[in-house]
């Protein structure tokens, strides 16, 4: 855990107060701490930096951090660096969709939070035109390479061929990648650790679906993001799973209750000030729909149409 993220992240065990947490260092790289821990003030709950990585989520979402399977898994990990890095090795078939969720970003005196970052991509993009940014994900796995990404400044890894068949794909990226300016923590899109109003700007997506709470985290992200001056980038496919939220908690995908219709028209509502979300309200600056691609083999992929709105407030 980079040092200057130090003061920065509060209890998310803690629902009212939000105290900062108390850092002891037991192994430091320069500016990296590598083993460690952050203690609550106030509840004394303490959250280990094991290897680099801070754990900062609830004792509740702590299983889903240590599975092994899943998004924890290698094949799931290859399978996003190749979404999201592609490109820059000439990859077939590769996406732009990052290109084009980071053109709505513009460049800004402050700090940004890529929740759901998984593997790196969007938060290095946001490091181009913000002081600080913090990449978020429960997979200790993902954030664990976006912190190798950062570190080595390249991209390294063995894609799936078929079977047991890989092969290696290295190459250079963005040479306008801020790495120093980036960090990576294990922490829960719907218990962020960190003081509210902290960010200027907050990215989430693809991941609203895979939440079990969709409006806890709206609401989350919402506390943090600056009251007078942010930009909020939401993209999602609306593919709604039972098995991952209560259909009562769904924010679209329903014939009935306030939040009936299409994803993409209840979150319209609910920038614009609906639902009582958001406060104060988001003006939308741009609607719209990109072709995200997951690779696990040669001959097996996932074709994804993610729906986007970036919204701003400011009242200056």
């Amino acid at each position: 855990m980079k040092r200057w993220l130090e003061n920065e992240l509060v209890c998310p065990e803690c629902t009212t107060g939000k105290p900062a947490l108390s850092l002891e260092i037991e192994k430091i790289q320069e500016d990296d701490v590598i083993e460690g821990r952050l203690t609550c003030p106030q509840c004394r709950q303490t959250y280990g930096i094991h290897e680099g990585i801070a754990v900062v989520v609830p004792e509740k979402t702590l299983p889903v951090t240590r599975e092994t399977g899943g998004y924890n898994s290698q094949a799931m990990l290859q399978s996003y660096l190749w979404s999201h890095y592609s490109e820059f090795f000439n990859g077939p078939d590769a996406t732009d969709a990052y290109k084009k969720w980071a053109a709505g970003f513009q460049p800004e005196d402050g700090w940004a939070v890529d929740i759901g970052c998984s593997v790196g991509r969007l938060s290095f993009e946001m490091s181009r035109t913000h002081t600080r940014v913090v990449g978020v994900d429960t997979s200790t796995a993902f954030i664990r390479e976006a912190r190798k990404i950062a570190a080595s400044r390249c991209l390294d890894f063995e894609m799936v061929v078929e079977g047991r068949i890989k092969k290696r794909r290295q190459s250079d990226l963005d040479p306008r990648f801020r790495y120093d300016a980036a960090e990576f923590i294990v922490a829960d899109a719907t218990a962020l650790p960190f003081a509210s109003d902290r960010f200027i700007t907050a990215a989430s997506v693809n991941i609203l679906e895979k939440v079990p709470d969709p409006a806890l985290h709206l609401a989350e992200t919402d506390r943090v993001l600056d009251k007078h001056r942010a930009t909020f980038l939401f993209s999602d496919p609306f593919t709604w799973d039972a098995a991952v939220s209560d259909p009562d908690l769904w924010l679209g995908g329903r014939n009935s209750g306030p939040f009936a219709g299409r994803g993409m028209d209840v979150l319209s509502r609910i920038f614009e000030g609906g639902h009582g979300f958001f406060s104060p309200k988001f003006s939308i600056q741009e609607k719209g729909e990109l072709l995200w691609k997951i690779r696990k083999t040669d001959h097996l992929w996932e074709y994804i149409t993610s729906q986007f709105i970036i919204g701003k407030r400011d009242s200056q």
